[in-house]
């Protein structure tokens, strides 16, 4: 009976493990003005809440530059047809849980399709400015990433502090 129950646990514990897997590592760096911010891979999946973000206070006009790593972390998984996209939005409060639509008050954009073997990697750069103080989302995410049986996509967020 013991061994029944421990062996259960063990299965529950793996089905869980599996459904919050990093099938993709993210790595996102945002730089302004001698001061920088990183954020790493969280998964997107119902039920699962999101981290606090980090901020990156910035001045009104000052370069913004951002990069970034998407890679299939997973050993043996293909992925085809992966959208990587980041964008830049305005949002009404650092922190905001919802991710603002992308209809208006989006500063800058970027989205790349790819097929992701093992081990594969894209990176990417954009260097912007805002103008308008305010608080901003600053977002790279996977698209079309999630296999069964445990879908979900990935993403990497940080807020940006426009004074």
């Amino acid at each position: 009976m013991f061994r029944a129950i421990c062996l259960s646990l063990i299965g529950f514990g793996t089905i869980c493990g599996v459904a919050r897997a990093h099938h993709f590592a993210i790595d996102l760096v945002a730089e302004s003005g001698g001061k920088g911010q990183t954020a790493n891979a969280e998964t997107l999946a119902a039920g699962v809440k999101a981290k606090t973000r980090a901020v990156l206070h910035v001045k009104a006009g000052a370069r913004v530059k951002v990069k970034w790593t998407v890679t299939n972390s997973h050993a043996k998984d293909s992925f085809k047809d992966v959208l990587v996209h980041f964008f830049v939005v305005k949002e009404d409060q650092v922190g905001q849980q919802v991710v603002p639509k992308l209809g208006k008050g989006v500063i800058v954009e970027s989205a790349l399709t790819m097929d992701f073997r093992p081990g594969d990697k894209t990176r990417g750069e954009l260097t912007f400015t805002i103008d308008v103080p305010g608080a901003y989302l600053l977002r790279l995410e996977t698209i079309g990433a999630a296999i069964e049986p445990d879908a979900h996509e990935h993403y990497a967020t940080l807020d940006l502090a426009v004074e």
